[in-house]
């Protein structure tokens, strides 16, 4: 009969949160295309604009770039603030190890391996994040949970603490 105890099952899967769906931004971008396409109109039926259609048309072509720049850049921002959101920060133990896996859809995944025992959880005010939450272990810090808010981080940093030692009590 084997004398060690069942390894813990402990994880947590952290990620930005999502307030805009992907129905929601097609919502919004297609009100804001109305709104540009609505002042496109206004300009091309505003009184004396009939006047001069070459005046009317010069105007228009120096008015349409920077619209499509304009909504250009508002898709490009969503896309990039979208492609960030899939930003997972992954914690479970693995028998031995705890183990900190954060995949980001740009960058190469990346992953730590601490100690139980020698792991201590940390939680400390800098000017960028209040009550930033770090994993360190001897000479390894490693930061989590920087997208959560500074409440999230103390919880999520009380149930790694207990995660630990749980598991710290289960090797003894």
């Amino acid at each position: 009969m084997d004398s060690r105890a069942a390894p813990l099952k402990w994880q947590v899967e952290l990620w930005p949160n999502r307030s805009l769906s992907k129905k929601g931004l097609r919502a919004f971008l297609l009100i804001l295309a109305g709104c540009f396409s609505v002042f496109f109109l206004m300009t091309a039926t505003a009184p004396g604009s009939s006047t001069s259609r070459t005046g009317l048309a010069t105007v228009l072509m120096m008015i349409i770039p920077f619209i499509i720049l304009v909504f250009g850049f508002v898709v490009w921002a969503f896309a990039v603030n979208n492609r960030d959101g899939r930003y997972v920060e992954r914690l479970h133990f693995d028998g031995d190890h705890l183990i900190v896996e954060a995949k980001h859809p740009s960058r190469p995944a990346r992953r730590w391996e601490f100690q139980p025992y020698w792991t201590r959880v940390l939680t400390q005010n800098t000017r960028e994040i209040e009550n930033q939450l770090i994993l360190r272990q001897r000479d390894r810090a490693v930061a989590i949970g920087g997208f959560l808010t500074s409440e999230e981080r103390a919880d999520l940093a009380e149930e790694i603490r207990a995660a630990l030692r749980q598991f710290n009590g289960a090797q003894a």
